[in-house]
């Protein structure tokens, strides 16, 4: 299954990640160990022909003059002159030899070359074997759409955010914060390959601070060693994370512990933990503009706003609003700037004003079951989109106080578990899906009459002729708000295409 997915800013990737440094270090031991096993001969030699030239005097040892024994004449001769090959050394001496020493890899940097057109889509993926960590290439030009390279994870991930966020060095990397049914939260440098491990991890269990139980008198058993979590750590797993958008050292997650905390991830420090919430906190998520402004999503049927500079007893006062069922996800509007929406498990989602504790300023029935994906487009005003556990994906126009249904799709994943739009205005539109099936699907959703009706796309209309054909043809089913909106005459082959699961294997499909 894909159960949480988030895009990465275009420009912000390595154009050819680096692969990690812990071979080349094995090498250089290796090369030590061999280094000092020829210089020990070397001495043992020396102590012999020492020994040796001590007793020189004698005849019978001086004529086999061994202490000349390990010099070596400058070519041994046969019978018909000098014994074996000529020697060089490089291949680039030898007149024979046309190759270069070392073997060109420039076929291997092309497929792990990013380009400035690609966006990259991150998703946590797990099957029986394990779970990783697939970063994706997706060039809306081409309509590709294929694995780069995968990370092994520790434990079964639930969440996670993108961030850029300064090195140790002062360089800024792009890293990937996951939360997993543990209750630590591991980020990933995603500029390297082949990580073995992440370069940050906050909370969790302690290692170095590992006790054991003292063992017990009599027969009983030995206990085991006794968990020791590090300070400032969730207790139990991290279900939502979201990174500052002005911040960018900060991060927030939200755990099944009931708790709410506010990280410094270069230091690797909790600085706040927050406490309005009587139930397992789900989902939250940094106001854009707002430094200080946090929304929160609980199972105790509660959203919370709260400004985290406040003192520990001004949050239980947080303002909150009450909703029907346990929280899935909450959002803000980035176009409205005190409006945010909260979806729950009954499949309802609900639109709030944030400067108003407790009201509700519209509600939709958006699907049969648990709401679980709710994005809202950064870059188009008023245009969202839901998924849920019914297996289907559908868009909403909220423009004007109101929602008003636009189309719905099978995206042919199963149950589906999460959405993501693009962050970059060159793919405005462009969305992608997750679900049970663990097959990632990205949709143009210019590709949908409706849309392009409603929202400016930049491009004229011959430009998508035969897209919704090309739709039909993959079995992603669909249904308009608009019946009236549909075209039915057959049209020509699409200029890009509209939807394309990704393709598995690394570098495989790019041009």
């Amino acid at each position: 299954m894909i159960s949480a997915l988030s895009w990465v800013r275009r420009g912000k990737a390595l154009a050819v990640p680096k692969r990690r440094e812990e071979e080349e270090e094995e090498e250089e031991e290796e090369e030590e160990e061999e280094d000092e096993e020829v210089l020990s001969k070397e001495n043992a030699v020396r102590r012999a022909i020492s020994a040796a030239s001590a007793v020189k005097s004698d005849g019978e040892l001086a004529e086999y003059g061994l202490d000349k024994y390990d010099d070596e004449d400058d070519e041994a001769l046969g019978v018909l002159g000098a014994v074996g090959p000529p020697m060089f050394r490089s291949n680039m001496e030898d007149p024979y030899i046309t190759l270069p020493d070392e073997e060109d890899d420039s076929d291997a940097d092309e497929d792990n070359i990013i380009r400035p057109t690609d966006s990259l889509i991150l998703a946590c993926h797990s099957e029986e074997e394990g779970h990783t960590l697939d970063v994706y290439v997706y060039d809306d030009q081409e309509g590709t759409l294929f694995v780069h390279h995968d990370l092994m994870l520790n434990a079964f991930p639930l969440c996670l955010t993108w961030l850029d966020c300064a090195r140790t060095d002062g360089s800024v990397g792009s890293f990937c914060a996951i939360g997993t049914m543990d209750p630590a939260i591991e980020v990933w440098d995603l500029d390297c390959l082949d990580a073995l491990e992440p370069v940050v991890v906050l909370g969790g269990e302690d290692m170095e601070g590992k006790a054991e139980l003292p063992a017990s008198k009599g027969k009983k058993k030995k206990k085991k060693a006794k968990k020791v979590l590090k300070e400032g750590s969730h207790k139990e797993a991290v279900l939502g994370l979201s990174w500052h958008p002005i911040q960018r050292h900060v991060l927030a997650s939200a755990s099944a512990d009931k708790t709410v905390k506010v990280w410094d991830v270069p230091r690797g420090q909790t600085l706040h933990t927050l406490t309005h919430h009587s139930d397992k906190v789900q989902a939250l998520q940094w106001h854009p503009t707002s430094a200080a402004v946090l929304l929160s999503g609980s199972f105790d049927k509660t959203a919370a706003v709260l400004d985290v500079r406040a003192a520990a007893a001004d949050w239980k006062a947080a303002g909150k609003w009450p909703v029907t069922s346990d929280v899935e996800c909450v959002a803000w509007n980035p176009h409205e700037e005190h409006q945010f929406f909260v979806s729950t498990d009954s499949g309802m989602v609900t639109c709030h004003d944030a400067r108003q504790a407790g009201s509700n300023l519209y509600s939709i029935g958006a699907h049969d079951k648990a709401v679980t994906g709710l994005a809202l487009n950064q870059q188009v005003n008023g245009l969202i989109a839901t998924t849920s556990l019914d297996k289907t994906l559908k868009l909403w126009d909220v423009r004007g106080g109101k929602a008003e249904f636009i189309t719905t799709r099978n995206m042919d994943v199963d149950q589906v578990f999460c959405c993501s739009w693009s962050m970059d205005p060159e793919a405005a539109y462009v969305l992608a899906v997750g679900g049970k099936d663990s097959k990632l699907v990205v949709w143009d959703t210019t590709s949908n009459a409706s849309i392009r009706q409603r929202f400016p796309t930049g491009r004229k209309e011959e430009d998508y002729e035969g897209m919704e054909e090309e739709m039909n043809k993959m079995n992603i089913d669909s249904e308009e708000g608009d019946s009236d909106s549909e075209e039915e005459e057959e049209k020509p082959k699409p200029k890009k295409k509209p939807a394309m699961p990704a393709k598995k294997g690394k570098g495989k499909g790019k041009k």
